[in-house]
């Protein structure tokens, strides 16, 4: 499964504003928890498109490790944050419990500028992490 392709959101930043931007890496424990996860992120696109705060989105399926990676841009740190505990993204948060392994998380910031943001810079965070 190719790269999501950058998706914007509802937040459209000032120039000069400071984004919250957060890089997570997903591993699944096991093959078999590849289709529950990905109609989970079919209906979490739908809710990212509408969250406060969202400026853009974008998902990595690295399927023959059972890996998902995710890359997101904020207002700041608590629109993410209030993203993450509601709606679709909380249901999930719940349904996944135990299906997926240690997880990996890399907050950072970025400009206005940089969006699209750049998967090659945030595998990199995720590597030197």
């Amino acid at each position: 499964m190719p790269v999501l392709p950058w998706a914007t959101g509802s937040h459209r930043p000032a120039a000069g504003e400071t984004l919250h931007v957060l890089t997570s890496r997903l591993p699944l424990n096991r093959y078999s928890d590849i289709p529950r996860f990905l109609r989970w992120t079919l209906r979490i696109r739908e809710q990212l498109r509408q969250a406060p705060g969202c400026v853009g989105y974008t998902l990595d399926a690295r399927l023959p490790r059972k890996t998902f990676l995710t890359l997101s841009a904020w207002s700041d740190e608590a629109a993410m944050e209030a993203f993450v505990r509601s709606g679709t993204h909380a249901l999930m948060l719940a349904d996944m419990a135990g299906r997926v392994g240690t997880p990996g998380f890399v907050a950072s910031t970025a400009s206005p500028e940089q969006i699209p943001l750049s998967w090659a810079d945030a595998r990199e965070r995720l590597a030197r992490r």
